[in-house]
């Protein structure tokens, strides 16, 4: 097992030929994988560090983020990191909701992201969503409610047309909300065994780059503004979010795959800094 491995898939293991403990901290949260030095707070492996990797959890892409936007009769996904954007219809389907016949369960379907940033890639699954809401259970539920029936009878054209901009604001920003809640879910880990943290691997298996992270969550049952979703990859099984460093892509790429190299062949602890540094430079000027 790799040294990365043993840091990402065992909750941070430090081997015991580093003295990471004496690089002097910076600032919280503990990174868990090398992508969170690129995209979080930059810190340095310290004891005190460890001990709180362990004991919580992380976002590990904190600034993936989706809008969504209504675009004619439909609804268009914008999902951006760090400047990156990729754009795309969401799929929008009902399912009968045996509970609330009133009510129509409302099914989001988001095709695999694909988004890259100076060498640094991010790949997702499929995702899907499926939302359960109420009649009466507050503004965004009546909305749901209503868009759901609206499909059912396909009638979407004349449901937007009814809703004032407060109401389509709120319904956008509810479902921008949802699936970021998704995405978050998936990119959330923490120490193995952590409830409703993504199972976390290092695979190796990418010609080409080096495998930062991969992550896999689900198919699982999530509240999400107050409602009840069902998250899955649109067939069954768990979303996944991989994460590779291409060196032929461009700087960050370049510098992650090094680190990963540094990590694997027992290098100092300044020699990591160093390189941590640049990274931290490399990212704050792209966030």
């Amino acid at each position: 097992m790799s040294l990365m491995q043993q840091r990402l898939g065992r909750g941070l293991t430090v081997s015991p030929r580093r003295r990471l403990g004496s690089l002097r901290p910076r600032t919280f949260p503990v990174l868990v994988g090398l992508v969170s030095l690129a995209l979080a707070e930059l810190v340095v492996f310290t004891p005190s560090a460890l001990a709180y990797a362990r004991s919580t959890t992380i976002n590990v892409l904190p600034q993936l983020n989706t809008t969504v936007s209504q675009v004619g009769s439909t609804f268009n996904a914008v999902t951006s990191l760090g400047g990156q954007t990729t754009s795309q219809p969401i799929g929008l389907s009902t399912t009968p909701n045996l509970i609330d016949p009133t009510c129509p369960i409302l099914n989001l379907q988001l095709n695999a992201i694909h988004l890259s940033l100076l060498g640094l890639n991010v790949d997702t699954s499929n995702i899907c969503l499926s939302i359960t809401a109420h009649q009466g259970g507050g503004l965004l539920g009546d909305l749901l409610c209503g868009l759901a029936n609206a499909l059912d009878l396909g009638a979407l054209d004349a449901f937007l047309a009814t809703l004032t901009q407060d109401e389509l604001t709120t319904l956008l920003d509810g479902l921008s909300g949802i699936i970021n809640g998704g995405l978050g879910a998936v990119t959330t880990t923490g120490a193995p065994g952590t409830p409703g943290a993504s199972t976390l691997s290092v695979l190796g298996t990418t010609p080409g780059a080096c495998d930062i992270l991969n992550l896999s969550l689900g198919p699982i049952d999530l509240t999400l503004l107050g409602l009840e979703v069902y998250l899955d990859n649109c067939a069954g099984g768990p979303v996944t979010v991989d994460i590779t460093a291409v060196p032929a892509g461009g700087l960050l790429g370049q510098l992650l795959c090094a680190l990963d190299n540094l990590l694997n062949n027992g290098a100092n602890g300044n020699a990591i800094l160093s390189l941590l540094n640049q990274i931290a430079r490399v990212i704050g000027g792209l966030l």
